[in-house]
């Protein structure tokens, strides 16, 4: 582990000073290699930071509420890998304004809005999970031949009404595999429809206003929250994002 990773990992454990007592001494489960989390917590495990809260030393990356092994992995990487946070950004910021700062390109309070975001829909990374609580796959695949991928929408429309928030995305993003299979979750996408929006400013959420659809009767905001985009947190596509496979319905987007 570099200095750079220790005083990172060092300086977010000394900024949590009160973590929960039942946690003491609890290892984290391994995950198997299909996980979307592997690459991550094969990272963690070489780094060595396998053990979670050691109270009272605090030694450890150590949370104010209970994260997966996953989510702490993939934090970890992205701060680490983007060198984010140096010893000129940490001064002054609490450990919530830290949380996935490297993975949205943010800091301070959209960063941590963005985090409580990710921790309450990770569950929808099992694309089950999101169809039991009442996302449907919706429309075709989305994408854009000069942009980059978008993917499969599953929109929940008992939330498609004039209220929006944060922690309610009307949409998951699920990326699809070259057979046309879900691959993973990638993003949210937040849905006003046109007619249920009587403010006379577009929405807007985490600083940014939501956009009319080209097609659809709608405003949306994509936010790119479980796969980095190069292109930004919250443009439509992603470059990196795999384009919909040959024999998958692809929804018309007009040229651009």
């Amino acid at each position: 582990m570099s200095r750079r990773t220790m005083f990172v990992v060092t300086t977010l454990a000394l900024l949590v000073l009160s973590p929960l007592a039942a946690w003491a001494g609890d290892r984290f489960a391994d995950v198997p290699d299909d996980n979307i989390f592997h690459d991550d917590i094969s990272w963690l495990a070489e780094s060595g930071v396998t053990i979670g809260c050691n109270p009272p030393e605090n030694t450890y990356f150590c949370p104010d509420d209970n994260v997966t092994r996953d989510q702490m992995a993939a934090f970890l990487n992205r701060l680490s890998t983007k060198q984010v946070v140096d010893a000129g950004t940490v001064e002054g910021w609490g450990a919530e304004d830290l949380l996935d700062a490297a993975a949205t390109g943010v800091g301070g309070p959209i960063a941590e809005q963005l985090a409580e975001v990710n921790l309450a829909n990770a569950a929808y990374q099992d694309v089950e999970v999101a169809e039991a609580d009442g996302y449907e796959s919706f429309l075709a695949c989305f994408e854009h031949h000069h942009e980059g991928g978008m993917g499969q929408h599953y929109v929940n429309q008992n939330l498609l009404d004039g209220v929006v928030e944060a922690t309610r995305p009307e949409a998951m993003v699920y990326e699809l595999d070259a057979n046309g299979d879900i691959a993973g979750l990638v993003a949210h996408e937040y849905i006003v429809p046109i007619d249920a929006w009587t403010e006379s400013e577009p929405p807007s959420l985490f600083g940014q206003e939501f956009a009319k659809h080209s097609v659809l009767p709608i405003w949306k905001l994509h936010v790119w929250i479980w796969k980095d985009n190069p292109a930004g947190l919250f443009t439509d596509h992603n470059p990196k994002v795999r384009l919909c496979p040959e024999g998958v319905p692809v929804f018309p987007e007009p040229p651009a």
